[in-house]
């Protein structure tokens, strides 16, 4: 047994049933790899797998895609939520898919949920019973993690509706991890697009069920784009509010500084104290003053509200 194997299964006979040994590619079997195992590329190798193939089934960095090599050979490329511990959902993980003369093999670098779920299934004797189910079963357990993972987040952006005191950084944060998501998953419909156009004979009997699973992604893809739409109009709002309230500030005490303009005019004019100041020997003069600058605030107050500035 190659340890690089994390799962085989024989579906030849119409069942699934763990495959002894890994020696040959055998049609009907699926092989779930370790990716980063160095010793998986020799044995594809061995398989007398195609080197571009080999290279796009073990590429670090790639985006969703089908591509078909031939009549009975095909790649697809899937993204899906990250649930490990410890790890952020939106750093997806990928999900190889090599489709090679009757035989199915899947590789990942970092553990999927629908994957593991799908082995379990297999394991208790339930699940899929050929291959193309199989390969159903896969990319709609990849679509259900997705949708379940949106749930939530549409709760949460309802509750902005009516939510008095919300937290901006949290917000933000949303914004920031569906914009990521949308990155990945944006691609992902154009998988199924290809998939369904090239019409592959091994998946002719769940042809209909792929475009179901097509309308799983472009409902995913439009409920991203409506939260993050969601989102940006609340952001929106709320800085609306926050320039709004900057603004009547800034106003108020722009007309408070106007009022007290002639106040401090005349306050620093005599406070020069040089000769000639008026009222000096006045015992009233100060409280004068005071009514004198009073009469002129309530003059630039009446002023001000027939202008329509206050």
């Amino acid at each position: 047994m190659n340890q690089f194997v994390i799962s085989s299964w024989d579906f030849s006979a119409d069942v699934a049933s763990p495959v002894e040994s890994h020696d040959k590619l055998r049609s009907g079997c699926w092989y779930h790899c370790q990716r980063d195992d160095e010793r998986l590329k020799d044995w594809l190798t061995e398989q007398s797998i195609p080197t571009a193939m080999i290279d796009s089934l073990l590429a670090d960095d790639t985006r969703p895609r089908f591509e078909q090599f031939a009549e009975d050979c095909f790649l697809i490329i899937l993204r899906g939520i990250n649930l490990n511990h410890n790890a952020d959902p939106d750093d997806m993980l990928s999900l190889r898919i090599l489709w090679f003369k009757g035989a199915l093999i899947s590789t990942r670098k970092i553990p999927s949920r629908a994957v593991n779920n799908l082995i379990k299934r297999l394991e208790s004797g339930q699940g899929p019973s050929n291959l193309s189910s199989l390969l159903l079963e896969m990319v709609n357990g990849v679509n259900t993690i997705i949708a379940e993972f949106l749930t939530p987040v549409e709760e949460q952006i309802d509750h902005l509706e009516t939510a008095e005191n919300v937290d901006l950084s949290t917000i933000n944060l949303l914004h920031s991890r569906l914009l990521r998501l949308r990155r990945y998953l944006k691609p992902q419909r154009y998988v199924f697009e290809d998939l369904i156009a090239a019409d592959v004979t091994p998946l002719t009997s769940n042809h209909n069920h792929f475009k179901n699973s097509l309308d799983t992604v472009i409902r995913l893809n439009e409920s991203i784009e409506f939260y993050l739409e969601q989102i940006s109009v609340f952001l929106n709002s709320v800085s609306q509010q926050q320039a709004e309230r900057m603004n009547r500030n800034t106003y108020l005490f722009s007309v408070v500084a106007g009022l007290f303009l002639p106040a401090g005019f005349f306050t620093g004019l005599l406070g020069v104290n040089i000769g000639g100041i008026p009222g000096v020997d006045n015992p009233w003069a100060f409280t004068l003053f005071c009514l004198g600058l009073l009469g002129i605030v309530a003059i630039e107050v009446i002023v001000l509200k027939k202008l329509k500035f206050i």
